[in-house]
């Protein structure tokens, strides 16, 4: 009787070839899963740091293009006219609706094109239609320096946006982008501060809300970006009374004038 011979196969470890091919498809599937979970978590943090230089930028712009030719457009004469009664005295105060027009008008346009500058990472210059003068502070020229030369508005290391102080300048440095996706909203507003005995101030601000893009990479959202822009004050001298009394429990009596022909 024969005895069946068996092939008996050796197990042996896999080709080299298979084994690097194993190896890399792991450790793209843990990357990317890692990159995913790093994502989600970093991404929030981001956003806020990206919303906060972008808001800070264009408030500087908006101050910029507007502080600088805003005295130039109007006088406080102008804008407010004031609105007397028979003997002379203040009853109402009412802008000028023509000058009201195109102080919002000039406003809307300058900062719609310094912001379109910055969208370009353009710096404005003398003699373009802006006309703005830039007398600026040490900061803001750096500011726009930056803008100009780099080409995008801001880029912010990784460390700084975790809000971590000792890997505040490590880690890659995210590009931060700005885009203005609607148009420029302007309005005069005012404002009424009581001073001294019936007297008061009355402070009139531009109103300015821009609605922005705020872009990282692979990531935006909307953010409206809103400031008042002081424009000028005026002065409401009211009437003195005879007698004046703030109240309290140490208040002096009433005390009336007498006419001294009646004694």
């Amino acid at each position: 009787m024969r005895r069946k011979k068996w092939n008996r196969r050796k197990i042996g470890s896999p080709p080299a070839n298979q084994l690097v091919i194993i190896s890399f498809f792991f450790f793209v599937l843990v990357m990317i899963t890692s990159i995913l979970i790093v994502n989600e978590g970093i991404k929030p943090v981001l956003m806020d740091y990206a919303k906060f230089r972008v808001e800070q930028i264009a408030n500087q712009a908006m101050g910029i293009a507007v502080s600088k030719k805003i005295n130039e457009d109007l006088e406080a004469g102008d804008l407010i006219q004031v609105q007397q009664d028979d003997e002379g005295r203040v009853e109402n105060y009412i802008f000028n609706a023509v000058v009201e027009n195109r102080v919002q008008r000039n406003v809307q346009y300058r900062v719609e094109n310094f912001l379109k500058l910055l969208e370009k990472g353009e710096r404005p210059e003398t003699g373009v239609p802006l006309e703005v003068e830039m007398d600026l502070e040490p900061s803001e020229q750096e500011l726009l320096n930056d803008v100009r030369e780099q080409g995008l508005l801001v880029e912010v290391p990784l460390g700084q946006a975790l809000g971590v102080p000792i890997l505040a300048n490590l880690g890659p440095k995210v590009p931060v982008n700005m885009e203005v996706i609607g148009s420029v909203e302007t309005e005069l507003t005012s404002k009424i501060v009581e001073t001294g005995i019936n007297g008061a101030y009355i402070h009139v601000n531009v109103h300015i809300a821009v609605e922005m893009m705020v872009v990282i990479p692979f990531a935006s959202e909307p953010y409206k970006v809103v400031q008042d822009i002081p424009v000028t004050k005026v002065f409401h001298p009211g009437d003195v009374p005879n007698y004046y009394n703030e109240g309290g429990e140490g208040s002096s009596d009433l005390s009336i004038p007498i006419d001294p022909d009646l004694e």
